[in-house]
């Protein structure tokens, strides 16, 4: 099967988020930092910068940072999507949602998801709900978790430039390829760590945009963070908050936020080689 996305344009207009509970507007990234404000249930926050854990947020004239658990999650509908008033596809429609709009959705209630569109509240059939805005079996995944090589190039995955990352999930490596006449050539693969069951490492087809050279906690920091989504990147193993010395070298493991950790050598190459737009594909 050979197919390939095209990038999903998504908005410049600034991101807004919704409160899922009481939530605390902290001073700085660490729950034993002052809290400003409490920002009731279910209000809009404007997103300023996103990093793993916390989001650095506006609520009305303040700015703080908040827990990112406990704020609505973006998706994308795959195929125009009726916004309706109750879980039923006999309930009213609201709004007609365009393909690869944002949503924010605040509850999955099993094949629906209560979600935020243009200020409107209301529930989507979240079977048409994708973290890329891309529908289900665009790629034939059948051999991405046994030969990577042939995977990009029996599915001929696009890519804005030379390079192209993929992340395998299920065993737990980063790849690296370059084009080379046509195909897809391996450059590296490196084992990596990916994100808990609780807070899953994002699927599908992305694209970098942007970099940091670090960014942490009072409890952390890690280093050459590349973006592949909002606050999903490709960073280092975690650091002490000084960034002096590792106090978490572990790989292979479902343990992250969502982020994609890497030998501190492997995410400073990422970050000093891979260019923004380059394509990624998670898995």
């Amino acid at each position: 099967m050979k197919s390939s996305r095209k990038n999903i344009k998504r908005s410049r207009e600034p991101v807004y988020k919704y409160a899922l509970t009481n939530l605390n507007l902290r001073s700085q990234k660490s729950t034993d930092s002052s809290i400003i404000t409490v920002i009731p249930k279910n209000s809009k926050i404007q997103v300023i910068d996103s990093e793993d854990e916390w989001i650095k947020v506006s609520y009305g004239p303040k700015q703080g940072y908040v827990y990112s658990d406990f704020v609505s999650v973006s998706q994308h509908p795959w195929s125009n999507l009726n916004l309706r008033e109750g879980k039923s596809t006999t309930s009213e429609s609201l709004a007609i949602i365009p393909k690869g709009a944002r949503v924010e959705v605040l509850e999955e209630i099993r094949d629906w998801s209560k979600v935020v569109y243009n200020d409107q509240v209301g529930y989507v059939f979240n079977y048409y709900l994708s973290n890329d805005g891309n529908p289900p079996g665009m790629l034939d995944y059948t051999d991405f978790y046994t030969d990577m090589t042939k995977f990009v190039n029996e599915n001929n995955v696009k890519s804005t430039n030379n390079y192209l990352i993929t992340t395998d999930l299920l065993n737990k490596y980063t790849y690296i390829f370059k084009r080379d006449n046509g195909n897809w050539v391996q450059l590296y693969k490196w084992q990596c760590t990916v994100g808990k069951p609780e807070t899953p490492t994002i699927t599908g087809m992305f694209y970098i945009n942007g970099r940091k050279p670090s960014f942490g906690t009072d409890e952390y920091m890690v280093k050459y963070a590349t973006r592949i989504k909002d606050g999903y990147y490709y960073h280092s193993i975690l650091y002490d908050a000084t960034g002096t010395y590792v106090i978490d070298p572990r790989l292979g493991e479902a343990i992250s936020h969502g982020c994609v950790r890497l030998d501190t050598a492997n995410a400073k190459w990422i970050y000093e080689n891979i260019l923004d737009t380059t394509t990624v594909v998670i898995h």
